[in-house]
């Protein structure tokens, strides 16, 4: 169980700072505001060639890397709650990065979510 939880923690982490640069980049990018087709190919071009985009499009694959891992070695029923965490990981990083913030009711949500992996991990994959 202890590979699956180190594999889990690395992959939110790495989900987490992947949808925060994602995050960052399409800000740089802009809003999509027209939905003609070669307006919205020019768009996704330019997302597509942010590096911010393409960083966290890279962490985003390694954390699905990590969860196949995990799926080989546990129960889906104890893996995919799992990746619950990265909200507590996104959190954090949103409020470092981004400069979001993030009111006290919301930090109270995100300790119940990872109370609730935590459980789920204290149960095992061995069913």
């Amino acid at each position: 169980m202890l590979r699956v939880v180190i594999a889990m923690v690395i992959a939110t982490g790495a989900a987490a700072l992947g949808q925060i640069l994602v995050s960052k980049g399409m800000k740089e990018v802009g809003s999509l505001e027209t939905y003609a087709p070669l307006a919205l190919a020019s768009y996704f071009w330019h997302a597509l060639c942010n590096p911010y985009v393409i960083g966290g499009t890279i962490l985003n694959a390694v954390f699905y890397f990590l969860f196949l891992a995990a799926l080989s070695w546990t129960n889906v029923t104890v893996a995919l709650p799992m990746t619950a965490i990265e909200y507590g990981f996104a959190a954090v990083l949103a409020v470092l990065i981004l400069k979001e913030g993030v009111p006290p009711v919301r930090w109270m949500g995100i300790a119940m979510v990872i109370v609730g992996v935590i459980l789920i991990a204290r149960g095992g994959g061995d069913d």
